[in-house]
């Protein structure tokens, strides 16, 4: 079983160096096959740092920016291996990390794909556990094992064989391009599990102000997906009802943490207000995305 990992890179001249560092030290405990593929769209000097490392990385430059879908597309296409694995430019691989994916995976021949926790990776920088929260929560050490409906792009690997069927990635919107590859793979029947040992660490944004964009911005294309795609919570789309977004969506973070993550919770508690507010700035970017595929769809 030979192993591609492929990772999307914008701007991340001060993360992507550890990111592949720690994907490199997977040879420590993985004996088997892999490689490692950056494909970059900067206009900064990660290519730089990535030549500077003197491992070997196939480098891949695109002319602009491009969303995570379409630079993982190319990743895909300028690669052979057997089994697709993602992991993002501000987050950095246990040690075990191949070798658990491949260990599952051999176990499960019937499945075609598996994630797992996505775990802080920066937890005592200003607000990072409430970035945390607000993103990650349900994707812990101790989330159940097993069949899952969808799993962050940021630790996941995918069999080839399944990604040419159900794929490529939606490329021309900046999230849920995942989300729509494995409500795709689902209907079909394909199954995701999540491995409590796959384990990857995030770097989080540590500001209000980055935090509530960022939450804009997902929800906005959060929005933009659920009015163009029939997906799990469309109906939110419909005029009024996005305006309970920030209640279910605090309500589903203060769940998991209760039933997972129970040590945080009392940090959840003196933080919710924040939480909160997070979760209004993506209700607002939901309200716009779907605005915007209206516009689109017309």
């Amino acid at each position: 079983m030979y192993l591609n990992v492929i990772i999307p890179s914008y701007r991340a001249s001060e993360t992507i160096a550890r990111t592949i560092e720690s994907v490199r030290e997977n040879r420590n405990r993985f004996s088997g096959n892999f490689d490692i593929t950056v494909v970059d769209s900067s206009d900064d000097s990660t290519p730089d740092v990535v030549k500077a490392m003197k491992i070997d990385v196939n480098l891949i430059k695109l002319p602009e920016q491009a969303y995570p879908g379409k630079a993982r597309n190319h990743g895909v296409k300028n690669t052979e291996g057997d089994v697709i694995c993602f992991i993002d430019a501000d987050a950095w691989a246990d040690d075990g990390w191949l070798q658990s994916i491949h260990d599952y995976l051999e176990r499960n021949p019937g499945i075609g794909a598996v994630g797992g926790p996505v775990l802080n990776g920066n937890p005592d920088e200003g607000y990072s556990r409430l970035a945390h929260w607000c993103e990650f929560s349900g994707y812990g050490s101790n989330a159940p094992e097993g069949k899952r409906r969808v799993q962050p792009t940021v630790n996941v690997a995918i069999r080839r064989s399944v990604l040419e069927k159900f794929g490529p990635f939606l490329e021309d919107q900046f999230g849920n391009e995942d989300v729509l590859l494995f409500d795709r793979m689902s209907k079909a029947g394909e199954e995701l599990h999540f491995n409590r040992k796959q384990i990857v660490r995030h770097r989080n944004k540590t500001t209000l102000d980055e935090i509530y964009r960022h939450q804009h911005r997902l929800g906005e294309c959060t929005g933009r997906a659920r009015m163009l795609y029939d997906l799990p919570g469309s109906f939110l789309t419909k005029p009024g009802l996005s305006f309970i977004v920030p209640f279910i969506k605090t309500i589903l973070i203060a769940w998991r943490l209760t039933t997972q993550e129970p040590v945080e919770l009392p940090q959840f508690i003196v933080s919710w207000p924040r939480v909160y507010s997070a979760m209004i700035s993506f209700s607002r970017g939901f309200r716009d995305g779907v605005r915007k595929a209206r516009e689109e769809k017309t």
